[in-house]
């Protein structure tokens, strides 16, 4: 799962935790008898900083826009002022002003996915399953210790397997979802704040078809509003 922060797309909130609303009304779904698919999976940083580009291309930043529109007029304006006028200093200044201004706009979004990128390698590794219901998605994931990790272990009868699974339920219909693809990944997006990355890799065809038609049927009319 990854949490999108300002620096990707404005006014969405912060580094949100893994708890969602959608937990919250999970007691009152009704489990359906079979999931209509199931499978386990993981992500690599790669296929993270891919999700985030598709969900920056698909959700653009007003912001973001409206930043390199205004230091683009500005920096034209001033250029036309050297022309006439060529010994203005001042010209000169807010030129290299508006430049570094424009250039830090431009690369706002590629330094945003960095940011998290870097983040997500100092974390421990995590691993998910994800079931998929006719009126809802479960998702369980387990953070696993990194390979040189040190842990202590406190109770000698605990078992060192045993990790407990942190569950997210998102219930059709209730919830914001919305379903992007690109070449790796298919995407599940919550809230337009969270992503989920189910990598292809980790799917068969089967599986595949299963959670694409899933998806685009389920979530069609919520992507059009």
């Amino acid at each position: 799962m990854i949490c999108i922060s300002n620096g990707l797309i404005p006014d969405l909130g912060g580094l949100a935790g893994e708890n969602s609303g959608a937990e919250n009304a999970a007691g009152n779904v009704s489990s359906s008898a079979e999931p209509v698919v199931q499978f386990s999976y993981d992500n690599t940083l790669e296929e993270i900083d891919g999700a985030m580009k598709s969900f920056q291309a698909r959700f653009k930043s007003k912001r973001g826009i409206f930043s390199i529109a205004a230091y683009s007029l500005i920096t034209a304006a001033v250029i036309v002022s050297i022309v006439i006028n060529p010994t203005s200093v001042f010209a000169y200044a807010a030129l290299l002003f508006c430049a570094v201004g424009l250039i830090y706009s431009i690369t706002d979004r590629s330094r945003a996915r960095r940011r998290t990128i870097d983040a997500l390698r100092d974390m421990n590794p995590e691993e998910y399953t994800a079931a998929f219901y006719n009126d809802k998605i479960e998702i369980d994931t387990v953070i696993k210790p990194k390979a040189n990790e040190v842990r202590v272990k406190i109770d000698e009868q605990a078992d060192d397997e045993a990790i407990s699974p942190l569950k997210t339920t998102f219930v059709i219909g209730d919830d914001l979802l919305e379903f992007i693809e690109n070449d790796e990944s298919l995407l599940l997006v919550f809230n337009r704040q969270q992503i989920y990355c189910f990598p292809k890799r980790c799917l068969s065809v089967e599986q595949e078809d299963k959670v694409r038609d899933f998806l685009t049927e389920k979530l069609s009319g919520q992507s059009e509003n």
